[in-house]
């Protein structure tokens, strides 16, 4: 029984280590993976990352860094890293459009998921 405890406590340590606690919890793998992959890239303009919901879907908004880049676009992509759309950027708010709806107008948000120190 000490062996089974021990094996178990082992394997949740294995794979609690490995987690970045800057990326919230409970994000699809895909996801995590993007972020945690780039987080440390200074070659990847993304500030923030936030969850929203936008026409009955999930979606996360990869948001520019304005430190680096003043008028990028946000990439909009679903839960299995589809890029759904960029929306704003140098056009602003009228670039607006994602998926056949106003994003700036339709997206709920729900929590943001990693931002960049």
């Amino acid at each position: 029984m000490k062996l089974v405890l021990l094996a178990a406590l082992f394997f949740v340590a294995i794979f609690t280590s490995c987690r970045n606690p800057d990326i919230a919890t409970g994000v699809p793998t895909c996801i995590y993976t993007e972020i945690n992959k780039n987080a440390k890239n200074a070659e990847w303009f993304v500030g923030s990352v936030k969850e929203y919901q936008f026409l009955g879907k999930i979606v996360y908004a990869f948001e520019p860094d304005i430190r680096r880049i003043a008028d990028g676009a946000t990439t909009i992509k679903d839960s299995n890293c589809n890029t759904l759309c960029n929306v704003g950027g140098f056009a602003g708010p009228a670039n607006n459009q994602c998926i056949g709806g106003n994003f700036f107008k339709d997206a709920v948000y729900q929590r943001t998921i990693w931002v960049k120190k």
